[in-house]
């Protein structure tokens, strides 16, 4: 369930490099992903943006799936990262909703489809960025501290780990297991994550005062096998 919208945010309509953020609504709400029909990867509006390599209209389109208008997602052979700039306080709409119909993969580990939520610290005294911005993933995603993975597992038994990252160069995000298991595939779940929570629990040292949601969006991983997944109405709330 979606929390009750309470108050009104107020947020700046800027982002880095002149580029637009999407703002939140004065109720405290923000439809991230509808879709809506004509989305797409390689003609996206201006406050979307792609890391990686653009994928194709077969890897990325709007379609009805079992009734629900949803994004069809397939990764390919490059890795791809396609996501929504936002300023948004993550204390003031923690909550991130969203729904998705996944397909099992056919190899082992997690689906190549994952959620990605990247977050940058502010200065308190000015509300403006922190100095040394700098980008996890590369620079066509908005300058960020830090991000995590919202993914599918490979068994039930994974949903509500927290993982570090694969690797241990920064690259990566940590991992926190929403839901997953062969027997859950092929059907529509509604999840609610509370994003600050799962922030100090990933970096429990950090103070999250200060915490922006600088985007939100979808990343596949490269070079496995496909795999489909669908995904709908992803909402950011109070």
């Amino acid at each position: 369930m979606i929390r009750p919208i309470i108050t009104a945010v107020l947020l700046l309509l800027t982002s880095c490099g002149g580029k637009p953020s999407t703002v939140i609504a004065p109720e405290g709400l923000l439809a991230v992903l509808g879709p809506f029909p004509g989305f797409s990867a390689t003609d996206i509006p201006g406050d979307w943006t792609v890391e990686g390599d653009t994928p194709s209209e077969h890897q990325f389109t709007v379609v009805n799936k079992a009734g629900v208008p949803a994004l069809k997602i397939i990764n390919g052979e490059e890795p791809f990262i396609v996501v929504r700039r936002i300023r948004a306080m993550m204390l003031a709409t923690p909550f991130l909703s969203w729904s998705w119909n996944i397909e099992p993969p056919s190899t082992t580990g997690f689906h190549p489809m994952r959620l990605i939520v990247g977050f940058k610290e502010t200065d308190p005294e000015t509300g403006g960025w922190v100095s040394q911005p700098y980008s996890l993933f590369g620079s066509g995603l908005p300058p960020h501290d830090r991000a995590i993975s919202l993914t599918w597992g490979e068994s039930a038994l994974q949903r509500g780990t927290l993982s570090p990252p694969l690797d241990q160069d920064g690259r990566t995000a940590p991992r926190y297991t929403v839901r997953g298991g062969r027997e859950n595939a092929g059907s529509w779940w509604q999840e609610t994550v509370d994003l600050s929570e799962l922030y100090t629990r990933t970096w429990p040292n950090a103070d999250a005062s200060g915490i922006q949601v600088v985007f939100i969006g979808i990343a596949a991983a490269g070079g496995r096998p496909a795999a489909e997944a669908f995904v709908s109405g992803i909402v950011l709330s109070r």
